[in-house]
């Protein structure tokens, strides 16, 4: 495989065809978690309650800043008042989280195939995709993609219920010794997961696969030519992270004036420090979401032309100079 016609290309497409931008930020989409707790009062003596007379959350002077304590009391203020009111936020926040979480699935699934079948489309010499063309492209591969992710979340967790015991006891039964040999052959094996996972994708974009038939095409392409997919599959995860990490960099000099404003331990000064970090954050966040949705985009369209190479012919122009 020409490794330079292949990095080239998929960045000539990414950046002829914006629209695939936007597919790649889908595709980056992300999950949060949150959680909370709590119980309150002072006046009697003899309380069950976390923060009492001699609780230990009972003194501002705790290891907390005076502000988060502050935040913490008024939870349990609110608790102690109207328990059911605030379980019941709670709840519905969980609820939403969750459906953030589905959401973000949905949406990461139609960037994941958005990319591939744009990257495919522009390989094949289309000259006009917008995002509607793109779009509706991929509406016919949606639920099997999906499905294929539904299958990867019950495998992993399958697996990891097997694994865990198994795992455990010989690092147990070999004082840790065992770690040294699991490790290596665990991220050997996420590694050879994650370029099924990526080629499965394009299999059945590209080649209109069923989800198994898709799977097997993916475990016979890296069987029988495995070293083409190791190389993209290395230089997409390290790029990956370099990228990431110096996109963070930014997050941390933005909060910086946040962390400093609470060791001043007043209300004012915090709240100007939160302002000052929050508007740096929002200004700064159309750019790393562009800046991920480009890389993720690129990633995508690498994969796929990485497939088309290896599995189809070559022009005889490209084909003299691929290198195997």
């Amino acid at each position: 495989m020409n490794y330079s016609e292949v990095f080239s290309k998929a960045w000539n497409i990414v950046w002829k065809f914006k629209a695939l931008w936007i597919f790649g930020i889908l595709s980056s989409c992300a999950r949060a978690g949150s959680g909370g707790g709590g119980g309150s009062s002072g006046g009697s003596g003899g309380s069950s309650h976390l923060i009492d007379s001699g609780g230990v959350f009972a003194s501002s002077n705790v290891v907390l800043p005076k502000q988060v304590f502050q935040w913490y009391l008024q939870f349990q203020q609110a608790w102690d008042a109207e328990p059911w009111g605030v379980f019941l936020i709670v709840l519905a926040v969980f609820f939403v989280v969750m459906a953030l979480i589905v959401l973000s699935l949905f949406l990461g699934v139609l960037g994941r195939i958005g990319v591939a079948r744009g990257a495919w489309l522009a390989d094949d010499g289309e000259e006009k995709l917008n995002f509607s063309r793109i779009f509706n492209e991929s509406k016919p591969y949606f639920w099997r993609v999906f499905l294929f992710f539904l299958l990867l979340f019950a495998a992993s967790i399958a697996i990891v219920g097997l694994l865990a015991i198994p795992i455990l006891l010989v690092i147990v039964f070999t004082l840790g010794i065992g770690l040294l040999f699991l490790i290596p052959l665990l991220i050997v094996v996420a590694f050879a997961v994650k370029i099924l996972i990526e080629q499965t994708i394009v299999a059945i974009v590209g080649e209109d696969l069923g989800v198994f038939a898709a799977i097997e095409r993916a475990w016979k392409l890296l069987v029988e030519k495995p070293w083409p997919q190791v190389v993209v599959g290395l230089a997409t995860s390290l790029g990956e992270i370099a990228i990431m990490f110096v996109l963070v960099i930014p997050i941390f000099l933005v909060l910086i004036p946040f962390f400093i404003s609470i060791f001043f331990q007043t209300e004012a000064v915090i709240g100007i420090g939160a302002i000052i970090s929050g508007a740096g954050f929002v200004l700064y966040l159309p750019f790393m979401i562009l800046a991920s949705g480009i890389m993720y985009a690129y990633i995508g369209s690498l994969w796929a032309l990485t497939f088309k190479r290896l599995t189809q012919p070559l022009v005889p122009a490209v084909a003299e100079a691929s290198v195997e």
